[in-house]
């Protein structure tokens, strides 16, 4: 046996340290090399990262601090402050691991779709098949319309029992937050700026989905929305969630929300849910601009939100309708408006309902997901990401808040399936 050329070489929880290894020959011939038979095998200059240097650095650290900031601490810990791990190399390759995390979501999704007749792009090749969709699960009528009489006595409305949107049975529904979240992106290399479309800041986009129902949750993102609504039909198969009702939470985004029903426009037993918040947010951004003054705004504010919280939507269009002339100053935006509520009508359910009947209004646990996949951690002052090192960082980021990471940095594989 004779040592090699060169150490192997560890980055470990206990530090950075290396080691010589062998190789050597036996009386038959058959060759051994203890740096590839025993080692997992490196190229160059490359370390080998311990689950346990992983784990620390990238799901204790990257995830909720700067990679200088985790570069700094970890060597501290270990006394190698000098010959340490660079918060360079500590980037890399964690962006490195999220890419890896990606790339395995991403195969796994295409493995799934093909077993189930789609296509890699989520495109059915069946649509005749059956998927157990003819039996919607809602809750009891006599329930609803209990609830129902009561809202109308106290809001002194009737009618909201004819609003087309069914109240599911939360027993038996997927419950689907969707939405799309952006940071700087960062600048390929510097350049003086020629104009003023060169010198319009530009954004990586990151797309979150955070999927519940009565056993558990998961969250999954990706590059864009058809990528990600390819994971989710996916997912939805490998826990067998095929069957139950889909029900999509938006912020009313036309682009999404037309993506969302091509993508499952082979499954019947689903519906979209505009959420109340950006409802109102909306109402309010678009009245600011039609009307002279807050008070105007204001005024007109407390007569079609009461409508469109009890999903009278056709009421508060007319509504709309009837603003005497004299306050608008931008009938554009008024208009807008109204094509708005038109555009999503059929997505807006009465909210008083379904709040009584404990039944879910918002997209809010998928704004919250933004905020913990991605915002929280790459939307401090000064700080622009690359488009694949948002998504790789968001991406371990989410591994942990799956209870996946562990297995992942051990087995390489993943569980894809809801946990409580």
């Amino acid at each position: 046996m004779t040592e090699n050329d060169k150490p192997y070489k560890v980055d470990g929880e206990v530090g950075r340290f290396e080691f010589m290894t062998h190789s050597g020959s036996d009386d038959s011939g058959e060759t051994c090399n203890t740096a590839i038979d025993l080692f997992p095998k490196l190229h160059a200059k490359a370390y080998y990262r311990t689950v346990g240097f992983k784990q620390i650095a990238m799901i204790y650290g990257a995830t909720t601090q700067s990679y200088r900031e985790v570069s700094e601490l970890i060597n501290r810990i270990r006394y190698q402050q000098e010959d340490g791990t660079p918060f360079r190399t500590l980037r890399h390759n964690t962006e490195g691991e999220g890419g890896k995390i990606v790339d395995y979501i991403s195969l796994k999704t295409k493995q799934i779709l093909l077993t189930n007749d789609f296509t890699e792009e989520g495109i059915c090749l069946n649509q005749k098949r059956a998927f157990s969709e003819s039996t919607v699960a809602i809750l009891p009528q006599e329930q609803v319309r209990q609830v129902a009489e009561k809202i109308e006595r106290d809001f002194k409305v009737d009618g909201l029992l004819d609003n087309p949107l069914l109240y599911e049975n939360p027993m038996e529904c997927i419950n689907i937050a969707i939405d799309d979240v952006n940071v700087k992106k960062q600048k390929e290399e510097r350049e003086k700026i020629k104009s003023n479309e060169d010198s319009k800041r530009k954004y990586v986009h990151n797309t979150v989905v955070h999927i519940a129902n009565k056993d558990g949750h998961y969250t999954l993102n990706g590059y864009g929305i058809k990528t990600v609504l390819c994971y989710v039909m996916a997912f939805l198969f490998n826990n067998s969630l095929v069957g139950k009702r889909f029900q999509f939470f938006t912020d009313g985004h036309r682009v999404l929300d037309k993506t969302i029903l091509h993508h499952f426009n082979w499954y019947k037993n689903k519906g979209i849910i505009l959420d109340w918040f950006h409802l109102v947010k909306k109402c309010k951004e678009q009245l600011s601009l039609a009307l002279n003054g807050r008070l105007n705004r204001n005024m007109v504010l407390s007569q079609i939100m009461p409508l469109l919280w009890v999903g009278l939507t056709d009421k508060a269009i007319a509504s709309l309708k009837e603003v005497d002339d004299s306050v608008v100053k931008s009938p554009k935006a008024k208009e807008k408006l109204i094509d708005y509520l038109e555009r999503n009508r059929s997505n807006i359910p009465c909210y008083a309902i379904r709040k009584k009947l404990g039944l879910q209004n918002s997209s809010a646990i998928g704004e919250k997901m933004n905020d913990l996949l991605v915002s929280k951690r790459q939307k401090h002052n000064g700080m622009s990401w690359s488009k694949d090192g948002s998504v790789a960082l968001a991406s371990i980021t989410a591994i942990k808040r799956n209870g996946e990471s562990k297995r992942w940095f051990s087995e390489r594989e993943l569980d894809f399936k809801i946990a409580a």
